[in-house]
């Protein structure tokens, strides 16, 4: 009996042990300094300094990132953003008013491959291995940028630069014998407590009650539309429909009743966020449902694979047997009182047509079209009939039940398409493919005989035949290529358009969401922005910065935009990875979300702005590895009380902000 006892608490020593081992942070005075003090002052509008990591220094593999100490020294505000190595992803973001000391933290995404053997499909790992694709070795850590953003002048000191905290290699971690297994049965991760963790079913309820007290006190900004319209603002033609029309030199949204909106959403409102392979996997979850457990109904089994959703098995717990008809009342009320007046895209049909509490939404189109290489280009091939029966199905199976209803802002159709190498991709096809054949056609009305073309391209062909018959075109073809992939653009953006306006004549049509994350400093993709315009009512980027203030069209295309994507995220709730753009922790998070917001607003051309999304992602993963803090909500139904207050702020002030706005 002795023995047992001792036994007992040899082993909660272990564990108490492994955590504090795993998980305590180094003592950042023992972190070797990279740079004492560095100041920047008297710039105009963007100023940039650089540290050169000493040699000694620049193997950084044991820690987490870079950090810093930063002081606004000016009279104005300003945004201070750190690059390493001048990386564009592996960056973080401050923003200062005058007098105010922040620490920036740089953190190191250093995984090449999604999760390891033991840990599969995981693009963040307990302990500090962050994937993204462009990974970073810490080990060639030579540099680190400051740019500063701040108007009229202004000036910085930087401080106390260093590596900070202990980075665990995941083999290390994995060979603890007691880690397996590490996520809970709420889905979160056991070895780490952080505020808002859900430790007992009870706390669900406890946490419901305490936000509809919440709710009732703040239900949401007063002066508004039944659209969300600005009431207290000037008043346009109504025509039942969402419209863009252009006011004192500004882009607006035109709501149903002919108020000025302005798009303030998050997307992907729905309630399968956490919804993660288990099969291969059963070894890292504490409880999986049995067949005679209720939440078993969450468990979803394909031929070779099987997916348990913690988000809705979290739901259940919650809110009960009626828990999606609850879940839908309470998101929907959420929004209201948060400020956001939009649903953003992939977000649930059920939720934004729910008869009460409604707000507009966007539609998210998607067709299952022909690839241009017939393999797996994310592109369609759009000489093939079928990709236009294509868009007109989705259109008319999921889109027409939309088309009259005054809450549908508009249309998206597709998301983030791969618009490089587009005539290479295409010559994959076999010779009789749709796109090859109409490029080949084209070379025949532009050279007309096969001598021409060989003079321009330096070729030798014996005729048409032999043309078709390569896989590769010449270095000399690029001329001829480029002007080929615009008409493929053309040809895209004008056939969406049309099927969108054939289904839903009345309806926005507002594009494929490009990802031109550093448009405009970066030009390549301007002709693909100047076509896309010509067919969009309302031009959309998925734009990962931390400002969209600067986000302006082509010289002479003027067109409203919409950002269809932006987030942020932190490692200060148990999460293994940040995302995209990464900040020390939530306060951070949540006044980038406002600075990205108010950048926005002052933008004549921007008429919205969707996060990237509602709730969390699980811990281990969706599908595709994806396991981000980017929710306004986590994985068990609780908000973010740092976020969700910024958003607050802006969405209740968001027309006296964009309307007084230069």
């Amino acid at each position: 009996m002795i023995l047992k006892y001792l036994n007992i608490h040899f082993a909660l020593l272990a564990i108490i042990l492994f955590q504090g081992y795993c998980f305590s942070q180094t003592d950042p005075q023992v972190f070797p300094v990279i740079e004492d003090l560095l100041e920047i002052s008297g710039m105009e509008d963007k100023s940039s300094a650089e540290v050169i990591i000493p040699p000694k220094l620049q193997d950084l593999s044991a820690f987490m990132g870079i950090s810093a100490h930063i002081a606004n020294t000016g009279n104005s505000d300003c945004r201070i953003e750190g690059y390493i190595n001048d990386q564009r992803w592996l960056n973080s973001c401050v923003y200062l008013e005058p007098g105010e000391v922040k620490t920036m933290e740089i953190l190191f995404k250093r995984l090449h491959e999604k999760g390891t053997e033991d840990l599969p499909a995981m693009n963040g790992l307990p302990g500090g291995s962050l994937w993204h694709w462009s990974a970073f070795d810490p080990a060639k850590s030579e540099n680190v940028r400051f740019l500063v953003f701040a108007k009229n002048g202004s000036s910085v000191r930087i401080t106390d630069i260093r590596p900070y905290g202990k980075f665990l290699p995941v083999e290390e971690l994995t060979a603890m014998t007691e880690f397996f297994p590490f996520i809970d049965q709420f889905g979160q991760y056991k070895y780490e407590n952080w505020p808002g963790k859900t430790g007992r079913e009870k706390e669900l309820l406890e946490n419901l009650q305490t936000e509809q007290d919440e709710l009732d006190l703040m239900p949401g900004p007063e002066g508004r539309s039944l659209y969300g319209g600005w009431l207290n603002g000037e008043k346009f033609e109504a025509t039942g429909h969402f419209r863009v029309e252009k006011v004192d030199g500004k882009w607006w949204l035109i709501d149903p009743d002919g108020y000025l909106f302005w798009s303030h959403g998050v997307t992907c409102v729905r309630f399968t966020s956490a919804n993660t392979r288990i099969s291969g996997r059963e070894y890292f979850f504490e409880n999986i449902p049995a067949k005679d457990e209720p939440s078993y109904e969450f468990i979803t089994e394909s031929a070779d694979e099987t997916y348990f959703d913690f988000s809705r098995a979290n739901l259940y717990r919650k809110y009960g047997a009626e828990w999606k008809n609850s879940a839908t009342i309470n998101a929907l009320r959420r929004l209201k009182s948060w400020g956001l007046n939009s649903f953003g895209n992939w977000s649930d049909q059920d939720i934004y047509l729910f008869p009460d509490h409604r707000i507009p939404y966007t539609v998210d189109i998607s067709p299952r079209w022909p690839k241009l290489d017939g393999i797996d280009k994310k592109f369609p091939d759009v000489f093939d009939p079928t990709f236009r029966s294509a868009i007109a199905e989705v259109m008319r199976s999921k889109g027409d039940k939309m088309k009259d209803d005054p809450f549908c802002i508009g249309y998206f159709v597709d998301n983030e398409l791969s618009v490089s190498d587009l005539t290479a991709s295409l010559m994959k096809q076999p010779v009789d493919g749709h796109a090859k054949q109409a490029f080949f056609d084209y070379l025949k009305n532009r050279y007309e005989k096969i001598g021409n073309l060989n003079q321009h391209w330096d070729t030798e062909f014996g005729g048409w035949k032999d043309l078709q018959k390569i896989a590769v075109l010449p270095v000399l073809a690029a001329e001829d290529t480029r002007a080929f992939e615009f008409l493929i653009l053309e040809r895209y953006y004008s056939i969406c358009r049309e099927e969108v306006k054939k289904t839903a004549p009345n309806k926005m049509y507002l594009g494929s969401r490009l990802h031109c994350h550093y448009y405009p400093d970066d030009q390549s993709e301007v002709e693909l922005i100047e076509i896309a315009a010509r067919y969009c009512d309302v031009v959309t980027f998925n734009r990962y910065r931390f400002s969209a203030e600067d986000l302006l069209l082509p010289e002479d295309v003027d067109k409203p935009i919409i950002i269809g994507e932006f987030h942020f995220g932190a490692l200060d709730r148990g999460h293994f990875h940040t995302g995209l753009r990464s900040v020390a922790n939530q306060e951070q998070r949540a006044e980038a979300y406002s600075q990205y917001v108010k950048g926005a607003l002052k933008n004549p051309q921007i008429v919205g702005t969707h996060w990237f999304q509602y709730s969390d992602q699980a811990f281990t993963g969706r599908g595709d590895g994806e396991n981000y803090q980017i929710g306004f909500i986590d994985i068990c139904d609780n908000p973010y009380p740092e976020i969700v207050a910024e958003a607050r702020r802006i969405g209740y002030d968001l027309y006296r902000i964009r309307y007084e706005s230069k």
